[in-house]
């Protein structure tokens, strides 16, 4: 059957809702590993999601543990590869973004921490800051 223009352009949003619902729930299931592991609250993961920076030790560590989840941190350092992979899944196709992702992998590169609470915390910072440089937005 033949498929107009204007449903294929409505797939194709809905395909990217899908991956977005997809990501928020492997986001909310190993947000649940570390909610226990961690002993963080319900209040706590919903701040997470909503890009909250993490206030308390106990932000601070489910934080970490989420990254190192992610392999975004290995609980020592900022993990360049990890980041970017899950950078080009939120960004899609979208070469510009692209780029600006790996200029600030680049510049998160390095970023180093003892403490794996402190250095979630640290990681968060250097993101955000490479990010808002850019005026980059991370739609969810």
């Amino acid at each position: 059957e033949q498929k107009s223009q204007i449903s294929s352009k409505a797939d194709e949003a809905s395909d990217k809702e899908q991956v977005k619902e997809q990501a928020m729930q492997m986001l909310r299931s190993m947000a649940q590993t570390c909610k226990e592991a961690e002993g963080a609250s319900d209040d706590d993961v919903e701040a997470m999601i909503d890009d909250v920076m993490p206030e308390s030790q106990v932000q601070k560590c489910f934080h970490s543990c989420v990254q190192q989840q992610f392999g975004v941190s290995d609980g020592q350092k900022f993990l360049k590869q990890g980041f970017l992979e899950i950078m080009m899944m939120a960004v899609g196709d979208d070469k510009q973004q692209q780029g600006h992702a790996k200029e600030v992998a680049e510049e998160c590169d390095g970023v180093a921490n003892e403490d794996r609470c402190q250095l979630a915390v640290d990681i968060m910072t250097c993101v955000k800051q490479g990010m808002e440089k850019r005026s980059m937005k991370m739609d969810r």
